[in-house]
């Protein structure tokens, strides 16, 4: 059982870590999991079937609305990153864990979350680290 797990997210990326003190004392990082959802990349044309102008029937309107699919995108996108998160950690046993993801989506991610879940978690920041490398992660949660 590892002491601590470290997640980190955005929408994007999920990096699952380890920390791991080496016979010198010192902590590290290892990483366990990585998922890229590329979902996210496409551009609208990509993820839907329908090309404006299909519909040019009698009453037809709302030719370039998106009918608000980048927010549902989003919406669906932050539910799967709580549920990595609680796979993840019933995986991988631990006694506390870390967690950051950018603001505009951190507290989204931490209320769907059973309770359970929330109060191991020791640290939260409000930051996307996803790109931070592996030997600099630990310096954000310790200062």
């Amino acid at each position: 059982m590892s002491s601590k797990l470290i997640i980190v997210a955005d929408l994007q990326r999920f990096k699952l870590f380890t920390s791991k003190i080496d016979p010198l004392g010192r902590e590290s990082v290892e990483l366990l999991e990585n998922v890229e959802t590329l979902n996210t990349h496409q551009r609208l044309s990509e993820k839907v079937s329908d090309q404006q102008g299909n519909f040019q029937g009698v009453g037809a309107s709302g030719s370039g609305e998106d009918h608000n699919i980048a927010l549902e995108a989003e919406r669906r996108r932050i539910k799967e990153i709580a549920g990595q998160i609680s796979e993840s950690l019933k995986k991988h046993g631990h006694e506390s864990w870390y967690f950051a993801a950018p603001k505009a989506i951190n507290n989204q991610i931490v209320e769907l979350l059973d309770p359970a879940v929330k109060k191991a978690m020791t640290i939260n920041l409000h930051s996307d680290l996803t790109k931070t490398p592996d030997d600099e992660l630990l310096e954000h949660f310790t200062k």
